[in-house]
């Protein structure tokens, strides 16, 4: 179970973790927003539209399902086994403040799930094939840390938060 206290930061982080990507994504120039730094990267919309993506699928088919399921195997839904981008070409003829409002309502979303969410609920466990048994606090956490992950890369600076699957592999 977690306390008030942990709730407390969880919901702290996640806003200072999107508060620092919306800055940095704000104070971009246009013509950085649809280029790569690196060949392989993607493009700051491009990120942003994975960003919401995933917190879209790790809320609604990971953290749900983890929450009002008893240990639930992920791994069944092959939408959730594979992290899976739009178009990358799309967010490109996206609009930055279209982008920034969508992440700001998936984010609301987001803390509408943890109000609603029970002290006890935050220990239930999901089973995941890529990241391995997760509880629904874990995955939250992760939220944060894939916003930062992102501020990094928009920035052209090293990422800090390195993803890595339970066999070891870098995403």
């Amino acid at each position: 179970m977690i306390s008030l206290k942990d709730r407390r930061e969880l919901v702290e982080k996640l806003a200072e973790a999107r508060s620092a990507l919306v800055n940095g994504a704000a104070a971009l120039p246009p013509v950085r927003l649809t280029e790569a730094w690196k060949e392989g990267d993607r493009s700051p919309l491009a990120m942003l539209l994975h960003i919401i993506t995933t917190e879209r699928m790790y809320r609604d088919q990971w953290g749900k399902r983890a929450r009002d399921e008893e240990t639930p195997d992920l791994a069944q839904n092959s939408a959730v086994t594979q992290v899976i981008d739009p178009s990358f070409a799309e967010a490109n003829r996206m609009t930055v403040e279209a982008l920034l409002r969508d992440l700001r309502d998936e984010r609301e979303k987001t803390l509408a799930f943890i109000a609603e969410t029970s002290d006890s609920e935050f220990e239930r466990v999901g089973r995941n094939s890529l990241f391995g048994d997760l509880t629904l606090i874990q995955y939250l956490k992760s939220l944060y840390r894939h916003d930062l992950m992102h501020v990094d890369e928009m920035a052209g600076q090293e990422v800090r938060y390195k993803v890595t699957t339970k066999d070891g592999r870098r995403l």
